[in-house]
């Protein structure tokens, strides 16, 4: 990374150098995706169909996650499809689901669902992180300075012509020639973060999240070390507190009240500078909303829906996972597992 590039982005060099990573094996998988192919395009919308009825139909009772875990197993492992194109389905499909805001009961149980599955399908992990790195750029956590970028030489400024290609470069959408409103951005922006700071802080007896709360620790250490303060990381902040700081607290302890410390007298006390500064009506909420979960304790009290309907999760509600007998004898199944579990 040159010196004019890290002056733009704003983020952790090894959390640049894993998102690159985990971005690279998500374009060789593609590619070797769409060499598989489906015999035809009604095919691909039955698949994604399926996979995204089986996604909206989870909610936050254990017997529901019981049951779609299993369902959504035997669809990865259905032998129909290549494992890798079903693979990528799911991963696509309970990413767009969050597009738009959902309960947080349903955002939890999500998590569990994410969990089970990719301790069977362990490449699945990586597939999806890499999915939300690519829709947004805060599960990185990364930002890019705008104000950096009007400052550069001229053989950067080709990808940002305008202020509407920096929008675009951050995650904004563009519809009919038109950028999406900041307010829009920022409600899909959070949607994301929800997923994803709901994910780090599954914990199910007897499984091991491979991007659990360590990975959760870290993001929230390297997003306050490098990160500025602004409308965009204040939402990004905001939400992954919200959703996973009773979790953190409860493994960090006084810790994480450090943190929190610092949250107050270094990002918070920044963020209010921006509100003088930026006619932006979220930042000031924003800034509201953290000061009271600090200053309430709100990491004492569990956020609602994260316990599953009836009790927490435990070893006794890891799903029983049926499989045809196909599944255990050598097949074009196992074949393409091994061949794609291998970059992983």
């Amino acid at each position: 990374m040159d010196n004019h590039q890290g002056n733009i982005l704003k983020a952790a060099e090894n959390e640049l150098k894993l998102e690159q990573e985990r971005l690279q094996k998500y374009k060789e998988f593609e590619e070797k995706t769409k060499a598989l192919g489906l015999s035809s395009y009604k095919d691909f919308q039955r698949l994604e169909q399926q996979f995204a009825r089986r996604i909206r139909q989870i909610s936050g009772t254990k017997e529901n996650v019981r049951t779609k875990v299993n369902e959504l197993i035997k669809m990865i492992n259905d032998p129909l499809y290549p494992q890798p194109i079903n693979v990528a389905v799911f991963v696509s499909k309970i990413v767009s689901y969050f597009e738009v805001d959902q309960p947080s009961k349903v955002t939890f149980a999500c998590g569990h669902v994410i969990v089970f599955i990719t301790s069977q399908v362990p490449y699945a992990m990586d597939l999806l992180i890499a999915e939300l790195h690519r829709v947004c750029i805060y599960t990185v956590p990364k930002h890019i300075d705008y104000s950096k970028i009007l400052k550069t030489f001229l053989r950067l400024q080709s990808a940002f012509k305008s202020k509407e290609d920096y929008y675009k470069m951050i995650g904004y959408r563009e519809e009919n020639g038109k950028i999406e409103s900041t307010e829009a951005y920022l409600k899909r922006l959070a949607c994301y973060m929800k997923l994803y700071a709901a994910l780090v802080q599954t914990e199910a007896e007897g499984i091991q999240n491979p991007h659990g709360l360590k990975e959760g620790w870290a993001w929230l250490a390297r997003f306050l070390n490098a990160l500025p303060a602004n409308v965009y990381t204040g939402v990004a902040l905001e939400v992954f507190l919200q959703m996973a700081r009773f979790a953190l607290f409860r493994k960090y302890r006084s810790q994480f009240r450090k943190i929190l410390k610092n949250i107050s007298g270094n990002f918070l006390v920044a963020l209010k500078a921006q509100g003088g500064k930026v006619k932006e009506p979220k930042l000031k909420q924003v800034t509201g909303n953290i000061q009271y979960y600090i200053e309430k304790n709100e990491f004492l009290q569990e956020p609602e829906g994260w316990k599953l309907q009836g009790s927490l999760l435990s070893g006794s509600m890891m799903p029983q996972l049926d499989y045809p007998d196909s599944y255990h004898h050598p097949s074009n199944h196992s074949r393409y597992c091994q061949q794609y579990s291998s970059y992983y």
